[in-house]
């Protein structure tokens, strides 16, 4: 499935509006926001169309999935957009993570807690927020989503420890601009340990932002208490940043409107996309990229500064 939705849904009582550009979207916050009565107004329209004075406007067929006979419903299910309450047991398992891997659907999933087997971005982590006074007249409840992690780049610092979630072609070329102060966290569940034990220092986190979802809640709360200093740098993914640096000749709805390509039939994130896209336009040239270790095209004076250049930083700075 590809695409971008815009889902519209009303009764007299309340109105939502969500966009959807990604497989996975998680919808996050404090109780009494609308998340379950969004669920519910779904589900009802489902199952009684506008005769439950419901309306629901989407160009993709929305659903909601409930531990009723979900293995059998998920798997039939294509094209669709598919709402999860909290409440569903099955989030958290094994089972539900294989299933989405590789679905032809989109996921809309409230849910409080981290689900570390599933890879979403960062950016498509909201809120609902909402405006009694828009529809004042009629008492009506306006609710549209909110873009929970926002990273603020207004200070310069200059980090006395790098911390790369990875361990391989991303960890090279940092290495490269951050000599002897880069280590790698060896993948992402880590990176939030590592951030632990480091200690009264500057600390940069670079993270691929793509499929760092379920890590950066935790890490935020820690930072929140501790007294160490730290910036998260979180690019779609190392390759999203190499895709941007004019070191190769990409069309510009690759990088923004990355939701027109990266089919979540083939692609379990956006991370997965552009590896798949940059190993792929790089194919038999002295560029090939491999994720395992970077090469040593990408390693000379002209590419390091080209990639160099699109990222908030300037050789051991970096906008915060």
């Amino acid at each position: 499935m590809i695409g971008k939705y815009e889902i519209e849904v009303y009764n007299n009582k309340a109105h939502y509006f969500l966009s959807i550009k990604r497989n996975i979207t998680i919808l996050q916050g404090n109780s009494a926001t609308g998340k379950t009565e969004l669920i519910r107004l779904i589900q009802e329209y489902e199952e009684n169309g506008v005769s439950s004075g419901i309306t629901l406007k989407c160009e993709a067929k929305c659903t909601v999935l409930t531990m009723v006979d979900w293995e059998r419903r998920l798997e039939s299910l294509t094209g669709h957009i598919v709402f999860i309450d909290e409440t569903a047991s099955f989030l958290k398992t094994q089972r539900f993570a294989e299933l989405v891997k590789g679905s032809d659907n989109y996921f809309v999933i409230v849910t409080r807690d981290d689900l570390g087997m599933l890879p979403y971005s960062i950016d498509e982590i909201y809120g609902l927020k909402n405006d009694e006074q828009k529809y004042r007249t009629y008492h009506k409840v306006y609710n549209e989503m909110f873009r929970l992690y926002n990273f603020d780049i207004s200070k310069s610092i200059v980090p006395e420890t790098v911390i790369t979630e990875d361990s391989n072609s991303g960890y090279d070329f940092f290495s490269l601009v951050f000599p002897e102060k880069c280590i790698s966290a060896h993948g992402k569940d880590n990176v939030y340990n590592e951030i632990r034990k480091v200690r009264q220092q500057s600390i940069l986190a670079i993270v691929d932002g793509a499929a760092f979802g379920s890590e950066i809640g935790k890490i935020l709360r820690y930072l929140k208490w501790s007294d160490s200093e730290c910036t998260i740098y979180a690019p779609e993914s190392f390759e999203y940043i190499i895709l941007s640096s004019g070191l190769f000749d990409v069309p510009k709805e690759i990088l923004d409107e990355t939701y027109l390509h990266a089919d979540s039939k083939r692609f379990m994130s956006w991370e997965e996309f552009f590896t798949y896209y940059l190993a792929d336009i790089t194919r038999n040239s002295v560029f090939q990229y491999g994720k395992a270790k970077l090469g040593e095209a990408f390693k000379t004076d002209g590419a390091v500064k080209k990639i160099v250049a699109v990222l908030p930083m300037n050789y051991g700075r970096i906008i915060h």
